[in-house]
């Protein structure tokens, strides 16, 4: 975490030094709370609910027209989701079904880069829409998972529950170190003073890569948030 501090503060000084010798060029810092989940289309898995998720970091845009920007930055992003995975062996003695229920947290640094186009200025408002492409480097990976299993022995009908919770994972093994999102997001940028603009906008990250590298198993991470940030 120092060391991701100290390369935020020296990019965010560079743009800094920078914006002062470019109008065109704007700096600034964003939050986004978000709900993240995870879609799949793998056979005895589906989607268990949606989980908080989180995102910080810098922007950068370059504007190239009065109603063009080239916006790009440092993210870092929590995501995830739940998923729910049934599996049942039959042996004509023991029947035995076994349900895992994992809520995962996926940690990435995203570099988004998208293209921002702008309406004309109302008052103390201009509109914009935002849409590009968001490469991430996984960086953390943990799950909280539970197990349960029934054996039912078929001659007597008679049934054993067991259950299994593991908690805080390290599933980095599992999860691609790569992933891909598309961007779609629109919102308001309100005009504080000067260059300085406060905007509030709604952005949709969809999975294009499958996130999960284990055997089996394919699954996509989707996030829906509010971004409020501020550009000087």
């Amino acid at each position: 975490m120092k060391k991701l501090t100290a390369i935020a503060l020296f990019i965010l000084t560079g743009f800094a030094s920078q914006a002062q010798s470019n109008e065109g060029l704007h700096f600034g810092l964003k939050i986004t709370p978000s709900i993240a989940w995870l879609r799949t289309d793998t056979k005895g898995t589906e989607s268990n609910g949606s989980k908080f998720g989180f995102c910080y970091g810098l922007i950068t845009e370059f504007q190239f027209s009065d109603n063009y920007s080239f916006a790009t930055g440092l993210d870092v992003t929590y995501r995830g989701g739940n998923l729910r995975s049934t599996e049942e062996t039959n042996d004509n003695i023991t029947k035995v079904v076994t349900i895992a229920e994992s809520e995962m947290t996926l940690q990435y640094i995203e570099l988004p880069i998208t293209l921002k186009l702008k309406t004309n200025e109302i008052g103390y408002l201009t509109y914009y829409l935002q849409a590009g492409l968001a490469p991430a480097i996984n960086i953390r990976s943990r799950a909280d998972i539970k197990y349960n299993t029934q054996t039912t022995t078929l001659a007597t009908n008679s049934t054993v529950t067991s259950n299994v919770e593991l908690d805080d994972e390290d599933i980095q093994d599992d999860i691609n170190n790569i992933n891909l999102s598309m961007i779609i997001g629109g919102g308001i940028e309100y005009t504080l003073s000067g260059s300085t603009v406060l905007l509030v906008g709604v952005q949709f990250n969809n999975g294009l890569l499958d996130v999960s590298d284990a055997d089996g198993l394919k699954m996509n991470s989707n996030m829906l948030g509010l971004s409020v940030g501020i550009l000087f």
